[in-house]
């Protein structure tokens, strides 16, 4: 009758204002974005965090469907981010952000002195004189599918530092400069939807990392675009000994072989090296194990877990079933008796790896520890 039809249309009236208050409610939370604006000061001059979308405003702007989120931290640096009142670690996050860490997208330049150097390896791309260069035929994807050009992208890490890397690298790789925010650092977040990673029990700290939407970038998978390519001649690194010399490429074979080898690192004008060169020759010929001589550089590039407790030359790494057993290192002052003689090192390997000891003739001038050759990148 009359009436069930006006109880139907009552009805119907009521779904109808509500759908279009929750369309109207949406509209409005999808409303533009200030545009992007640096604090004044310090921390939007050296950091060019944004004066609207920021630790204390970020909460504001979650949830958007036109925006992506995206923190710039690693699970944990190497940089000793605890030297200025940080956290190397990620403790945290604020809820809706993904973590892409920056320096897997390029080369971090710049650090504070007492933080000293975050991650060395492989990036997707390398920053030098104002330039970004692609290392890998699939940086561009990438970096287009973990920022996307037809969004709003807000920015985080811990204190705005790598986030405003990040900022002036989209930008100068062609982002619209409008619709990219460094929101500043976790360190000093003052909304409430972060997102906790770290736990104590009993006084131990427990980092919860598989929770974290992280994003890992397999760089053995991508394919190396060539520094012929890129229009730059390689520097060629002359052999300082008589000791065959191993790629990158065969290093790599060798360790997912599980290979069981000898390295002798080396850096170019390394006089030490050259001194010690001798000396692990004749060990080499005497066939005791398999030894191959490798520049730093190229042993850093290729594998970062076998470079990362090198930082000096001349260096004997021995690689035992894929992974490193033992380094002999020049910066060390109980090292440097090993490098005297070659029963000295043969003496070294014995008590590494049980090889024989063995007489020779060669001999190596090499006092202390301020004969051996310090690594810089690039080098």
């Amino acid at each position: 009758g009359k009436s069930g039809n006006l109880v139907f249309m009552k009805k119907l009236m009521k779904v109808c204002m509500t759908a279009a208050l929750l369309l109207a409610g949406c509209a409005q939370t999808e409303k533009a974005l200030p545009a992007p604006e640096k604090e004044s000061g310090i921390r939007g001059e050296q950091f060019g965090i944004d004066k609207n979308i920021n630790e204390k405003t970020v909460d504001r702007y979650l949830g958007r469907t036109d925006t992506v989120y995206r923190d710039m931290r690693m699970l944990k640096d190497e940089a000793d981010y605890e030297a200025i009142g940080g956290d190397s670690y990620l403790s945290g996050y604020v809820e809706g952000f993904e973590i892409v860490p920056y320096p897997y997208l390029c080369n971090v330049t710049g650090l504070p002195a007492e933080v000293g150097d975050s991650r060395q390896g492989d990036t997707l791309y390398t920053f030098s004189e104002g330039t970004y260069t692609a290392n890998f035929e699939e940086s561009d994807a990438i970096l287009e599918y973990l920022f996307p050009k037809d969004k709003n992208i807000i920015l985080m890490c811990g204190g705005g530092g790598y986030a405003g890397m990040m900022k002036n690298m989209l930008i100068s790789l062609g982002w619209d400069e409008n619709r990219i925010y460094n929101a500043g650092g976790f360190w000093y977040y003052e909304g409430t939807h972060a997102v906790s990673v770290k736990r104590e029990e009993n006084g131990t700290a427990y980092y919860d990392f598989h929770k974290v939407p992280y994003h890992y970038i397999e760089f053995g998978s991508l394919h190396r675009i060539s520094d012929t390519e890129q229009g730059t001649v390689p520097e060629t690194d002359t052999p300082v000994s008589s000791i065959p010399a191993i790629t990158a490429d065969e290093l790599n074979r060798k360790k997912e072989e599980g290979g069981t080898f000898v390295l002798f690192v080396t850096l170019p004008g390394c006089t030490s090296c050259a001194a010690f060169a001798p000396v692990i020759g004749e060990y080499a010929a005497a066939g005791l194990a398999d030894v191959f001589e490798i520049p730093l550089s190229v042993l850093k590039e290729a594998d970062e877990a076998l470079g990362k407790d090198v930082e000096y030359t001349p260096a004997v790494v021995i690689v035992k079933d894929g992974d490193v057993q033992a380094v002999l290192r020049a910066d060390a002052d109980a090292d440097i008796p090993y490098y005297k003689n070659v029963r000295s090192l043969s003496e070294w390997f014995h008590e590494k790896i049980g090889t024989a000891i063995i007489d020779g003739e060669a001999e190596a001038d090499i006092e202390d520890c301020e004969d051996a050759c310090e690594y810089k990148p690039g080098s």
